[in-house]
């Protein structure tokens, strides 16, 4: 069996960092299908694969297996998975037929992923170890499936839902003394650093390099914020 080879050999996490070529074949639905409908596509590079392993042209083969199988996938998504298939056939063959698991994802691995990759334009761009498969945003390293939340207001994890963990929590812009809380203690703390002319730190709430009245207007509507 060569399927999960050639599973491995497509979903596997690290890739080489490299931006998506121009000529890549695989468009975002092809990825969204890789990633969603994995066990299909499996199945039906399973398929192909076996009704293709003694076939003479065996590219061809494959295009004519998949694309009745694989119909809402690109033909050059599907010429990608095609043309591995000689590569596969020639170099590991006789390894995934009679060797380990491990022996058959390591061939194709060092053989035949990275020419599958190139093809088919499947890039981690933000290292996050994750590629854009199933990466929601490869170009933040803080959303990746399985990432932790991070309170920002981000789908860290890539899957849909907005989490506990990764809501934004409530700012606290006017908390002068970090008790979480606006209160009175950061009131006295601001009146302290009034009409600060320079290098006036976090009471320039608006950042116009002074501490005045317009800074004065913020922390008094923001007085009483819990955070």
């Amino acid at each position: 069996m060569m399927s999960t080879c050639l599973r491995s050999a497509l979903l596997a996490c690290v890739f080489t960092l490299l931006a998506p070529s121009a000529d890549a074949q695989c468009n975002e639905y092809d990825l969204m299908l890789l990633c969603d409908s994995a066990d299909m596509v499996d199945n039906a590079v399973s398929a192909a694969a076996l009704q293709c392993a003694f076939n003479p042209n065996p590219e061809s083969c494959f295009i004519a297996s998949l694309t009745p199988t694989l119909p809402t996938m690109s033909a050059g998504c599907i010429s990608c998975f095609a043309a591995e298939a000689p590569c596969v056939l020639g170099n590991c063959a006789t390894t995934c037929a009679f060797g380990s698991q491990e022996a058959c994802d390591a061939c194709i691995t060092s053989n035949c992923q990275s020419s599958f990759e190139s093809c088919a334009g499947i890039v981690d761009l933000d290292g996050d170890s994750h590629n854009n498969i199933c990466d929601c945003d490869d170009n933040n390293p803080l959303q990746y499936p399985g990432a932790p939340g991070t309170n920002e207001g981000l789908d860290n994890n890539c899957n849909g839902l907005m989490e506990v963990s990764e809501i934004a929590g409530p700012t606290c812009d006017g908390d002068l003394n970090g008790d979480s809380i606006v209160g009175v203690s950061d009131l006295v703390a601001f009146l302290g650093e009034f009409g600060c002319m320079e290098n006036c730190g976090e009471a320039d709430f608006n950042g116009d390099g002074i501490i005045g009245v317009a800074d004065l207007v913020f922390l008094l509507g923001n007085m009483g914020t819990f955070c």
